[in-house]
């Protein structure tokens, strides 16, 4: 009576079709910012010397006061160049967004699995909760998330000084 048994018929109720969706969303949402990766480029000139650019590249998770422009050239600038590091750590934030999308992602394959391969025993027994009590933790989860990031965005202008 509580063995697998796979029922894909699951998967087209709207129950079992919105967990497919949320599972696919929660891949993407963490391979985006887990894979995000850019860079800031300043153009460098020194009296009687051909301008030159240095860049500094930042990927996930967003340590950017560790990232550093390194000097164009050694012998340039008259050798006073010292190297700038880029202002600000926005790894919480980008941390906290992809531990949320794994656990969501997480907890969509044991719902699957619950709702594939044991509908049997969920549809006839009422301890599990799967669908209220922690779809609502995941859906106020983002809220929290949403607000890091946009406090995030607010503040990367006032670092690098953007008027």
């Amino acid at each position: 009576m509580f063995g697998l048994q796979v029922d894909i018929s699951m998967l087209l109720e709207p129950l079992g079709f919105i967990k497919v969706l949320q599972w696919i969303f929660s891949i993407f949402a963490f391979a985006t910012c887990g894979g995000f990766y850019g860079e800031t480029t300043l153009l460098v000139s020194c009296k009687g010397v051909v301008n030159k650019t240095v860049t500094a590249a930042f990927a996930y998770p967003f340590r950017l006061n560790t990232v550093v422009f390194s000097e164009p050239d050694p012998e340039r600038c008259g050798g006073t160049w010292t190297d700038s590091y880029l202002v600000g750590n926005f790894s919480s934030s980008a941390q906290f967004f992809v531990t949320l999308a794994v656990l969501v992602l997480l907890y969509c394959i044991a719902a699957l699995v619950v709702y594939v391969g044991y509908k049997h025993v969920y549809q006839h027994n009422s301890k599990f909760p799967l669908t209220v009590s922690n779809t609502k933790i995941f859906n106020v989860l983002p809220f929290k998330n949403t607000k890091m990031g946009t406090t995030a965005n607010t503040r990367i202008p006032e670092f690098m000084n953007i008027q």
